[in-house]
């Protein structure tokens, strides 16, 4: 294996740690948001808040239609209980009945519009607490998944490292060095293979020189173009 062999195989496990390292990047970042749960939750929270004080005016309502049905009852009993003979507190008597059960017609109109918006409220409430349930199912299976893919990659990751090791002496103390300096300047990609007598990664075709070293592989050569170094491919 020449140094360049050795050099390409480095950096294809290099690259291959990357990739799993920034697939745990992503694991780790979807593990942490919750936020489609958070967002399903203020759904319920508002519904709930919709509900609670229409459910409240609904036993105001009946409780002052009871009260009021009640005097009612109580002042009807008097009135024909030939207790009362005094013709005022006879007609007050009757008016408070009239407008007593006049409150009480304009309280069940209320009282109805009232019950028709508990219902509609206790449905949107039941729909965002289905929604809820279903958000919290599909993230939760989302999460085990995640967190199987992560224990994979973890194990994978160990694996390339030791592989890395294992690639390590097969090139040289100067050569690593040239290979490190150019990873972040070469989007860690300093070994681009020369095919078809052009550099793989910028395209450009290399004069008959650096073909030839290329070929022969017996320095690091680099191309023209990019200043990657080149691995003959034949072509």
């Amino acid at each position: 294996m020449t140094q360049v062999e050795a050099l390409y195989h480095l950096q294809e496990i290099d690259l291959n740690l990357l990739q799993r390292q920034k697939r745990l990047s992503e694991i780790a970042a979807a593990l942490s948001n919750n936020q489609i749960i958070l967002d399903t939750q203020r759904q319920v929270t508002v519904a709930e808040n919709k509900l609670t004080p229409q459910q409240r005016k609904v036993r105001q309502l009946e409780q002052e239609i009871q009260s009021n049905t009640q005097k009612v009852q109580l002042t009807d009993e008097q009135l024909y209980s030939g207790r009362v003979r005094n013709p005022k507190e006879l007609q007050d008597m009757q008016n408070e009945i009239k407008s007593l059960k006049k409150r009480n017609t304009e309280l069940e109109d209320v009282l109805l519009e009232t019950m028709m918006a508990v219902e509609e409220a206790e449905i949107e409430l039941a729909d965002a607490q289905k929604l809820l349930q279903t958000v919290q199912t599909s993230w939760e299976q989302d999460h085990a998944q995640l967190l199987s893919e992560q224990d994979t990659i973890k194990a994978e990751i160990t694996g390339l490292q030791q592989k890395r090791q294992q690639a390590l002496p097969a090139v040289t103390t100067e050569n690593l060095k040239i290979y490190n300096t150019l990873r972040p300047r070469k989007n860690n990609q300093p070994i681009a293979l020369l095919i078809n007598q052009s550099c793989s990664v910028c395209r450009v075709e290399q004069d008959m020189t650096i073909i030839g070293d290329a070929r022969k592989g017996q320095k690091l050569t680099h191309c023209s173009s990019c200043g990657r170094i080149l691995l003959y491919r034949g072509g």
